[in-house]
């Protein structure tokens, strides 16, 4: 058991460094909708799963990088956004600093948590004003995240508004 443990850590460390690559590859490759809702999504998925295999095996080597992938992440979705034109640099700059302000004078995730969500909704609004084909991968795996991990997405809807009712 304990030789299955250290190779689902290695997997687990695995899927969060793909999520630099997979923002590196968002930078770089993604030139249309399509290409860039097939990478989200890859994004998307690496992190639900490096999550499950961590909490089920005890942690990882590299869980303290999980944060930093998803905002490389999450700001390599902007550029593509914002080098597309979908949305302005001016709304980008004041939510962010809002969000992300807030998120290290409160100490508290929520900030953080509805900057994401922000993210990922201008991307499916995108990839529905640009590709029908685009929208239906991203929206569709939005759908299917809470039906493969549902105690998962239950959590981190308890916790978002545990954190809202925090500051509150």
């Amino acid at each position: 058991m304990k030789a299955i443990a250290q190779r689902m850590h290695v997997v687990a460390d695995f899927l969060t460094l793909f999520r630099f690559i997979d923002a590196i590859l968002i930078l770089s490759a993604a030139n249309t909708a399509f290409i860039a809702s097939i990478l989200v999504t890859a994004g998307w998925a690496s992190d639900m799963l490096d999550g499950m295999i961590a909490r089920k095996y005890g942690g990882t080597k590299l869980g303290g990088l999980d944060l930093y992938a998803d905002l490389c992440f999450d700001i390599s979705i902007l550029y593509f956004l914002l080098s597309r034109n979908a949305i302005s640099w001016v709304t980008v700059l004041i939510v962010s600093v809002v969000f992300i302000g807030a998120y290290f004078i409160l100490h508290n995730d929520a900030p953080l948590m509805l900057w994401m969500a922000l993210i990922y909704f201008a991307f499916i609004v995108y990839a529905y004003s640009e590709d029908k084909t685009a929208f239906y991968i991203v929206a569709g795996w939005a759908i299917l995240t809470p039906i493969l991990s549902p105690r998962r997405s239950l959590s981190q809807i308890k916790h978002f508004f545990k954190e809202i009712g925090n500051f509150i």
